[in-house]
């Protein structure tokens, strides 16, 4: 087979596919919503002078220098903390609730970009959250619904469609990215590597087990089976997500049931609710299964026809 067959073979491919795409489903709402909540839980529970409490080098407030200044909270300077958090609260309670994605996504994204640039002490889900909220732009400026749980009335526009599709492949691909290089990278760690690691966070200070099941899982990392199955249980987990990412519709939904699992253990044993929900959401929205159009007619405008006239093989043919 020629070169020039592969090529025209994995275009018609691509052409099938897109023509079918379409991921205005539970499956993106409930994706989204899940980050956008996850984030809302920081600045609803969390008073701004907690947020911006002094750590090592950072002084009280805000870090405003650079790109920063966008920040709301250095929008409303340190005297408005408090209404800047209480902005981000009312802007992603909106996200959350589905209302006009084209209109709150940008919303979205600056309230998500103030949490990450501007905290103290954000973890790894305000940044998952802010590369997350920024890829789904593109989704989400071409879901023209009132709401995003509703079902789509009419198809999607060819460009609008083709942005989306490529944007769900960029986020398939950075988050099996997040979960590969997590995963390898923790090779080199020697608690990882010897698989004693769960033994030490369970007892950690900070972010170890608490009760009601402190005893339980206390007495299982006692059993060194039990310990190393744990820790290197988790690594094999991430390989797993990050491969089946990357796969068919149904190889997403197995990363998605083992993301769950994985980041329902965290919650679990370390807490960490934000960062576990704004992974799971993440993971959400990548399982988003291709969905066929709710009008058959649309597929036919790819090939340069009329809208509710798709093309036979001989016009395309003689294309």
């Amino acid at each position: 087979m020629s070169i020039v067959a592969i090529i025209d073979k994995q275009a018609a491919g691509l052409q099938r596919h897109l023509g079918r795409f379409d991921f205005r489903s539970r499956w993106f709402s409930v994706g989204r919503s899940l980050i956008c909540f996850a984030e809302l839980t920081v600045v609803l529970l969390t008073p701004a002078k907690a947020l911006l409490i002094p750590v090592l080098t950072i002084t009280e407030g805000a870090r405003c220098d650079g790109v920063r200044s966008a920040s709301a909270f250095c929008v409303v300077g340190d005297s408005g903390a408090e209404w800047a958090r209480w902005l981000l609260v009312a802007v992603l309670l909106v996200a959350a609730s589905g209302y006009r994605p084209r209109w709150t996504v940008l919303p979205q994204l600056w309230a998500v970009y103030s949490i990450a640039v501007s905290i103290s002490v954000p973890d790894g889900g305000e940044s998952v959250a802010l590369i997350m909220s920024l890829l789904m732009l593109p989704i989400c400026l071409a879901d023209d619904r009132k709401w995003h749980w509703r079902s789509p009335d009419k198809p999607l526009r060819l460009n609008g469609r083709a942005i989306a599709f490529a944007a769900f492949w960029a986020i398939r691909i950075q988050l099996a990215y997040l979960y590969l290089d997590t995963a390898i990278s923790k090779f080199g760690v020697a608690d990882w590597a010897n698989g004693t690691a769960e033994y030490y966070f369970l007892r950690d200070s900070m972010f170890g087990i608490s009760e009601p099941l402190d005893g339980l899982f206390l007495e299982m990392s006692k059993i060194p089976v039990v310990v190393v199955g744990m820790t290197w249980g988790a690594l094999v987990v991430e390989l797993i997500i990050a491969v089946c990412l990357l796969g068919s519709d149904r190889w997403r939904k197995v990363a998605l049931v083992f993301d769950v699992l994985l980041h329902g253990m965290i919650i679990v044993t370390m807490g960490l609710w934000s960062f576990a929900l704004v992974m799971i959401g993440c993971a959400v929205v990548a399982a988003t299964p291709a969905s066929v159009a709710p009008h058959t007619e649309e597929p036919g405008e790819l090939h340069g026809g009329k809208p509710g006239l798709a093309r036979s093989p001989a016009e395309l043919g003689t294309s």
